[in-house]
Formats: C-alpha cells, structure tokens, sequence
C-alpha cells in the first residue's frame, strides 16, 4: 500500500531539501505536494516575548542570541528545485496556519504530512490529513521538549543526544512518539564546536529516519509511546549556560581518556 505523504516547510533550503529528495526513493511513499511558507517563523506575541524574558533573565535572552548561530546548517537543497525535478507539485502559502494552507491540504489529501522547519502549527492544519503531521524534534522525547539540541543533556552531564519523529498535537512536541534514536555527543573544548559537531550528526540521520518511519508506517504507528506531561525546556539562563559551559569542559576531558 502506497502512502501519499504531503511536505510543509518554513525553510525549503536546507533539511527538507534532503528530506524530499530521500523520499522520492521510497517506494512505498507518494509524494503529492510540497507546500512552502513564505513566513520563516510565525511572530511572538510581545506578552509572550515578555514572559520569557521574565523566566530566563535579560542576561539570558542576550546570550540566547548570541548562541543561535551556533545551531545553523550548510545545507544547501531546495526542496523547491527537488520538487520540480520529480513533478512533485509546489504550492506557496503566505505563512502555516492560513486558508491556503487548509485548502491545499484538501485538495491534494495526504494520509500523513511532515513538518520540516516550521514553528507552531494550528489543529486546522494538523488535523487535515488523515493520519495526521508528523514532526522531526532534534532532541531526545520525552526528555527534552522544546529543547534546542545537544544543551541540555550537557546540562545534566550526559552524553547523549539524539532525535525523535512524533505525531503533532496541540502542544509542543507530545505528540506520540514515532521514531527516535539516540545520537552519541561530539565533545570539543568549546561548546560552541561540541553543539555545532554533534547537531551535524544529527541532521545527517535526518533523511534516513523519515525514510525509515514511513517505509513501515504501519508498524511505527502501531508501537507509538504516548508522552507523559512534564518539565518543558527553553533557552537557558545565563546561569544554566555557564553550567553548560563547566560540564562541557569536563566531560571532554573525560572523553580524550
């Protein structure tokens, strides 16, 4: 059985450039659109903005922009260019939780889509297809929700990382539990390099683990885990960063043993 599988992407360079590619070589998938939002993020309401400024401090709100550049990518596939290459069609949206989106949704009927590279996405759009969206979270669930990779198992001093594929819901990253693997940290003295070696190991499985998941859909939606409800992570505090900072420097240590 053919599964017919929509891609939805706020960033159509990059991961879901390679993901689409990898699936046009998966014979049990039909890909049947590409929908690109023209929006990269969906904006904050400045209440939100403000709360979270209030619960990890000024100081760090500062250094969680300083330190966003260290989870980027060189990925350089479009998932556009993939699409017209394989006639798969393109529709454009002005951002992801809009009519067009629903409509296009609609119209070209999914069983499941796949969420690369977006923010929040609304139940009206989730709830589309018959079996739903999917989404790649770069951190191991239910451990990490809402974590920006390979920092906060440093936190705790561990020395795992990893990556979980789960149904979308109405919260962020709960969803059940598809496909997830644990990826061994890349320790360097600075953490800056530690965050950057072992994000680019993560996303080197990222194509493969969605071509895995949907090769045998069946079987993965059947062994799903649900989530249970617990701590919900964020960017840190200034004072949770320089923990990171100690614990990296140890744990490399102990890893050139």
């Amino acid at each position: 059985m053919t599964l017919r599988v929509a891609l939805m992407t706020s960033g159509p360079i990059g991961g879901s450039g390679v993901v689409l590619e990898r699936l046009t070589r998966v014979p049990e998938v039909e890909l049947v659109c590409l929908i690109v939002s023209e929006t990269i993020v969906a904006k904050r309401s400045r209440k939100k903005m403000l709360q979270k400024i209030w619960k990890i401090g000024p100081l760090g709100a500062l250094n969680g922009i300083r330190i966003r550049k260290w989870f980027g990518h060189d990925m350089r596939t479009d998932a556009r260019e993939v699409a017209k290459a394989h006639g798969i069609p393109i529709v454009t949206v002005p951002r992801v939780n809009c009519d067009e989106t629903v409509e296009a949704l609609k119209h070209y009927a999914p069983d499941v889509g796949l969420s690369v590279g977006n923010s929040y996405i609304a139940s009206r759009v989730f709830s589309v297809p018959v079996q739903g969206f999917v989404n790649f979270h770069g951190e191991l669930l239910p451990e990490y929700p809402g974590a920006q990779s390979v920092v906060w198992p440093i936190y705790f001093g561990r020395t795992q990382s990893g990556y979980t594929i789960h149904r979308i819901n109405k919260g962020i990253d709960t969803g059940d539990i598809l496909y997830k693997r644990a990826v061994d940290i890349d320790f360097q003295p600075r953490l800056a390099d530690t965050i950057r070696r072992t994000n680019d190991k993560v996303r080197e499985e990222l194509p493969e683990a969605f071509a895995a998941l949907l090769a045998d859909w069946d079987a993965h939606t059947a062994a799903a885990t649900p989530q249970q409800a617990g701590r919900h992570f964020t960017t840190p505090t200034f004072w949770e960063y320089l923990r990171m900072e100690r614990n990296n420097k140890r744990l490399w240590r102990e890893s050139q043993r």
